[in-house]
């Protein structure tokens, strides 16, 4: 291995090292304050929204079909509409999202409950129907507390998303430390 590919690999290392750090710092906030969470994403959701509005607008506009033009214009102006309703009305988006969350808790944790049990013999199977089982009551957690779950709900998962993630570069970056010698 060459110097420039282990200087590489150490820079590498603490850009991850940085960016775990960071991620496990946001998760520790989004898991302390999930309603601010919650609705910081759901006004992320919201601007994603709307640039997705302008994408489908440049795309009608430079379609050659006029059907398409006019659906994709139609689409775009839905798209922006629901886009600043959700800017303006994080609150009411943040349920919305919550009760969507829920069912692809529910439907996902059953997906992978019959996968693993039409998978005889898979060696992963236990860990799949575990995490599926994990997934079902997950979603029926949040289902039942609805409403109310739209206050914790988002940015609680967020936040032990960002956590693990964040724990996950930390590690990465100290093995590949270890590895390259520091």
């Amino acid at each position: 291995m060459g110097t420039g590919s282990a200087e590489d690999l150490r820079q590498s290392a603490n850009g991850m090292m940085w960016a775990g750090i960071l991620a496990i710092i946001i998760g520790i906030i989004a898991i302390a304050v999930p309603q601010v969470a919650s609705v910081s994403i759901a006004i992320l959701v919201g601007i994603l929204v709307i640039v997705l509005a302008a994408a489908w607008l440049f795309a009608a506009i430079g379609s050659a079909s006029g059907a398409w033009t006019v659906i994709g214009v139609i689409l775009s102006i839905l798209l922006l509409i629901g886009g600043l309703w959700i800017l303006f009305n994080p609150i009411e988006a943040t349920v919305g999202l919550t009760a969507v969350i829920a069912i692809v808790f529910i439907v996902m944790g059953v997906v992978r409950v019959i996968a693993a049990i039409g998978d005889t013999g898979g060696e992963g199977r236990g860990l799949l129907a575990f995490g599926g089982v994990l997934a079902i009551i997950i979603g029926i957690l949040i289902a039942s507390d609805f409403p109310s779950s739209a206050a914790w709900a988002i940015g609680l998962l967020v936040g032990i998303q960002f956590l693990f993630d964040g724990i996950g570069l930390v590690l990465m970056s100290s093995a590949v430390k270890k590895a390259v010698g520091r």
